[in-house]
């Protein structure tokens, strides 16, 4: 399958995070839980761990629309540009 140059940069920049703080979050596991991942059973973290992911995900949604309803609010001269951006800073 062909995909752009830009297509080709941001898969690149996926992977190149994505291989940075795997290698970060692996080594700190390692250092707080002195084991072998390979020799740990896992099933029992899964369902813990998916619904911290559902938790972050389904607020990231929210302030995801509190930045949007920000951006609105500053086009529509609502509100001042700069008490947006601080508004912005202390949500994500």
């Amino acid at each position: 399958m062909s995909m752009t140059v830009d297509q080709e940069r941001h898969l690149a920049r996926i992977k190149s995070r994505f291989t940075q703080l795997m290698d970060a979050k692996y080594r700190v596991g390692q250092h707080e839980h002195k084991s072998n991942l390979w020799q740990v059973k896992c099933l029992p973290e899964v369902l813990a761990e998916t619904l911290d992911l559902a938790a972050y995900v389904l607020t990231l949604e929210e302030q995801v629309e509190q930045v949007k309803t920000l951006c609105v609010e500053v086009n529509q001269d609502n509100i001042d540009p700069r008490e947006a951006v601080k508004k912005i800073g202390a949500i994500l």
